[in-house]
């Protein structure tokens, strides 16, 4: 898992554009410890199923990814962010983006 890609969705990057610096630096270290050194702490798996995951800390705001595979091997897929009041939201939206990106992996 260390060394993986790192793909973002436009809906991530709209949802990260519009964080505070600080808040974007706490995205931008769980993202490196998952890409750089294969470690995964302080998540909470979704939906086995579709490998659907988040992170989350003290403010209530989370990061919704999915780690996925390829023929190059595997990858971590930004879907998007939110906090506690868009929870439901951004879980259906970040399943229906996982769903998009396996269909086009597959074609």
């Amino acid at each position: 898992m260390a060394g993986m890609s790192v793909f973002r969705s436009k809906r991530f990057k709209a949802w990260y554009k519009a964080l505070r610096d600080k808040e974007k630096r706490i995205v931008d270290v769980r993202v490196t410890l998952v890409r750089e050194l294969g470690l995964l702490n302080k998540y909470k798996e979704l939906d086995r199923k579709l490998s659907l995951y988040e992170f989350k800390w003290g403010s209530g705001m989370r990061v919704y990814f999915s780690l996925l595979k390829d023929e190059e091997g595997g990858f971590m897929l930004l879907l998007t962010g939110g906090n506690k009041n868009s929870q439901s939201a951004d879980i259906t939206a970040s399943k229906n983006l996982i769903i998009k990106a396996v269909k086009g992996i597959k074609k």
